[in-house]
């Protein structure tokens, strides 16, 4: 005879610890609530919003939608907001030819993103660069990797 012990029968089996998950990143084709509830279905265990790209109402929308799929398959999941920090860019250059910066050519930053830049002037995204750099302040450029 087995040594078995009624409280280890009614004490259920113990709760699967899950060590991988499924990261799934939400976005336009993802967006219906159908979708999210197959997905959390499927095993997604945590929603990505990538805020590289769309707005944050739009995001608040998807959060919502996510939350009513949730509670209609009684599935929950983990939120995952992958925010980015700014980008400063340089603008298009004239003829759209690359531009050899040559060390100690002194360049002209504009923070007018209209204009076509050359080998003495630069567009560049930053609109509050005015505010932060002072006239005259050198800085060494550095290529991104």
């Amino acid at each position: 005879m087995a040594n078995i012990q009624i409280d280890d029968i009614l004490a259920g089996t113990p709760a699967v610890q899950c060590k991988t998950k499924i990261v799934c990143t939400l976005g336009p084709k993802s967006a219906e609530l159908s979708v999210m509830e197959d997905l959390l279905q499927a095993g997604m265990s945590v929603a990505r919003f990538n805020f590289s790209h769309g707005t944050h109402e739009y995001h608040q929308g998807t959060l919502d939608t996510l939350r009513q799929a949730m509670a209609n398959t009684r599935l929950m999941c983990g939120v995952l907001l992958d925010t980015k920090g700014p980008e400063i860019r340089t603008g298009m250059l004239k003829g759209g030819k690359p531009v050899l910066m040559e060390a100690g050519r002194e360049v002209t930053v504009h923070t007018d993103y209209t204009l076509h830049g050359d080998e003495f002037n630069i567009a560049m995204s930053y609109k509050k660069l005015p505010e932060d750099v002072k006239p005259g302040a050198e800085s060494k450029p550095r290529q991104h990797c």
